[in-house]
């Protein structure tokens, strides 16, 4: 008996909240037909959380005047960005409502206005894009495709987007759904031979390459249809690497890889991963694999070589140093990293002798030991920075490094020849 009174009482409540509810939408449609779309949302505003308990009438006419209000805001350029967002949510709803009551007063015209939306959208994210305002066009390309999801494109422009505005979780997720919905992308793509740099070039468009073949600098013309896939997968990747997620980021590389082995920055990427992990046989397996097909780059071995050195797998750091001289005896980054690395050591080992001064036994022993160390090394990294002057005579820095390794040797001999005489 409780419950019916508290039911009724419950109704009895609602009655003249939905007689308000109604007069607020009449009074919202009467500021619309006058051009005051700001006044219909200031009206229908209070009401709306009562909306989902209106009667379908009620419903269909709340979201085709606040829909309708909020595109012609937008049209005035007052809060565009938000108002078109809300509008298309107003219209996505409209329509919902429409189809389960079989009521279709509004719908053709809602789905027109979610065109328009869309279409809005998109022009306005590529003038975004061509300013490079990543963060606006990325929401616009976003907001275009949940107005319709079949077209996967501006799913795409987003992702691309969000990861040049540096929001990776929104473009992580962005590839993740191009991922999961299979998108390839398709596009066709123009290349022609060029006969002065002896390789196919790709041109944008097919007037672009057909001027260079009537042109006479081209010839072998050809289309080829080039994937989305390898790329969507290797932003993942990347994404996965600057979020720290090693072992994600190790799978969606492998899965990139299978549909693009030749792509040398993937290869890199997933060398780099292992590197961090301190699997430095694995490491170098798919390192030997780079270096062999870029048997000329020393630039490219060099970098190895460093991020072997940043690693301290100072072993490999030394091997790719040397190899990249070997590729190219004229590199003097090579020669300038390689005797970093070996100054790095002897920095190490004066560290290391300055806990052998006293007078014990021992104490020279180890001192002396050391000092043969660095000494060796002294002789090992004075013919690399040689190197360096020779091919570079004015590089002044290196002079003075070869100069405050001279007075440092001088020094440690004297201080050696102190803890002797002790």
């Amino acid at each position: 008996m409780k419950s019916i009174f508290t039911t009724l009482f419950s109704l009895l409540l609602f009655i003249p909240l939905s007689f308000a509810q109604k007069n607020q939408i009449k009074a919202a449609q009467k500021e619309l037909k006058a051009g005051n779309s700001e006044q219909v949302i200031a009206i229908l505003s209070p009401v709306e959380y009562l909306i989902s308990n209106a009667s379908d009438e009620d419903r269909i006419h709340f979201y085709y005047t606040k829909g309708t209000a909020l595109v012609d805001l937008a049209n005035q350029n007052i809060n565009t960005s938000k108002n078109l967002s809300q509008a298309v949510i107003a219209f996505s709803d409209l329509i919902t409502v429409e189809n389960e009551s079989n009521q279709y007063k509004y719908t053709a015209e809602a789905f027109e206005s979610l065109h328009k939306i869309k279409e809005g959208l998109v022009n306005s994210a590529n003038e975004d894009l061509a300013v490079e305002n990543f963060t606006e066009s990325s929401n616009k390309f976003y907001q275009a495709y949940l107005i319709d999801k079949k077209d996967t494109l501006q799913l795409y422009n987003a992702a691309v987007s969000f990861k040049n505005a540096n929001e990776n979780e929104m473009a992580l997720k962005c590839f993740e759904e191009l991922k999961t919905i299979n998108y390839s992308g398709n596009i066709e793509v123009y290349i022609a031979y060029s006969k002065s740099k002896l390789k196919d070039e790709y041109f944008g468009t097919l007037n672009e390459r057909n001027a260079q073949i009537q042109s006479g600098t081209h010839f072998r013309p050809r289309q080829e249809f080039q994937s989305k896939k390898a790329e969507i997968y290797k932003n993942i990747a990347m994404i996965y690497v600057q979020m720290g997620y090693k072992e994600k980021a190790m799978k969606a590389i492998s899965l990139a890889r299978n549909l693009d082995g030749q792509d040398l920055s993937l290869a890199l990427v997933e060398a780099n991963l292992y590197l961090e992990t301190k699997d430095y046989d694995y490491f170098d397996n798919l390192v030997s694999v780079i270096v062999e097909s870029n048997p000329n780059n020393a630039e490219l071995v060099t970098n190895l070589g460093l991020n072997c050195q940043n690693e301290q797998y100072y072993e490999g750091a030394e091997y790719y140093y040397k190899k990249a001289i070997e590729m190219n005896p004229k590199y003097a980054d090579a020669y300038v990293n390689l005797s970093a690395l070996l100054i790095e050591k002897s920095i190490k080992i004066s560290n290391q002798m300055n806990d052998y001064l006293g007078s014990s036994a021992s104490d020279k022993k180890n001192y002396s030991e050391l000092k043969m160390q660095k000494e060796q090394i002294a002789k090992r990294v004075f013919p690399y920075l040689q190197k360096v002057v020779s091919i570079y005579p004015f590089n002044s820095s290196v002079k003075q490094l070869m100069d405050s390794m001279n007075m440092t040797n001088i020094n440690n001999s004297s201080r050696g020849a102190i803890a002797s005489d002790e």
